[in-house]
């Protein structure tokens, strides 16, 4: 119940880690990559995870749906998502984050990019899942939007 930061690799976990780890009390930092999980769904329920402040989700490939729960993750300043190639969208639940400030978003599926750009007045469907003061970053871009 230490832990303050967890880094998870490789270790394809076929059930939804975010059930245990929501739980650690202390934990700030998680990073799941390189296939930690190897399930469709994802969920974090509320209360979960109390002071984790950043989340990074890189190459999980079979990922299709994340969900959030509203009082989940009160805290989360920064999310980096990379690499997730079946992920279509950002979690609804998103929007009752309101401590959220930086998004970070790579190399993921034109479909799940789109829903954060508008372009010519089309796309941008999940700009009302972020609340007004995150910033979104695209890629290698070092500018915060």
């Amino acid at each position: 119940s230490s832990f303050t930061e967890i880094v998870l690799s490789g270790s394809e976990f076929e059930r939804d880690p975010m059930e245990t780890l929501e739980k650690l009390p202390n934990l700030r930092i998680l990073v799941l990559e390189i296939e930690a999980f190897v399930g469709k769904n994802m969920n974090c329920s509320a209360p979960g995870f109390p002071e984790l402040r950043c989340l990074k989700l890189s190459k999980l490939y079979s990922l299709e749906a994340w969900e959030v729960a509203e009082g989940a993750m009160h805290k989360l300043f920064t999310l980096e998502i990379s690499k997730c190639r079946r992920m279509e969208m950002l979690p609804e639940g998103l929007k009752y984050v309101s401590s959220l400030r930086k998004l970070k978003i790579s190399m993921m599926p034109e479909q799940f990019v789109g829903r954060l750009h508008k372009v010519d007045g089309k796309g941008g469907e999940d700009l009302h899942k972020l609340n007004s003061n995150c910033t979104i970053k695209f890629g290698s871009d070092d500018r915060w939007l």
